[in-house]
């Protein structure tokens, strides 16, 4: 069985041209800027924190990783209250 190795990239593109959930990303981002009991749940067990919205894998996954590129990529530059969640993420070091 021949084996390939698959980048993280290649992934996002297999389905580059799906619909993104931009005004559920954006909730999600917002809500996270002005409630830090949101942030700790996101960080905690952000499968269950981001249960009530409705969001691709791929989003969830962007998100909970705190993946600025892969959400400015999709929405546009986000402002710095937006960036809030992705930055503490990044900040966090829990990979």
């Amino acid at each position: 069985m021949l084996r390939q190795k698959v980048r993280v990239e290649d992934l996002w593109a297999l389905n580059a041209n799906d619909e993104i959930n931009r005004e559920e990303i954006v909730r999600v981002l917002a809500r996270a800027a002005g409630d830090n009991g949101f942030i700790a749940r996101l960080t905690e067990r952000g499968e269950e924190a981001l249960r009530g919205y409705s969001l691709t894998m791929r989003e969830k996954a962007a998100l909970l990783s705190g993946d600025i590129r892969w959400l400015e990529a999709h929405l546009g530059k986000l402002n710095a209250r937006l960036r809030t969640w992705p930055e503490c993420r990044l900040q966090q070091e829990a990979w």
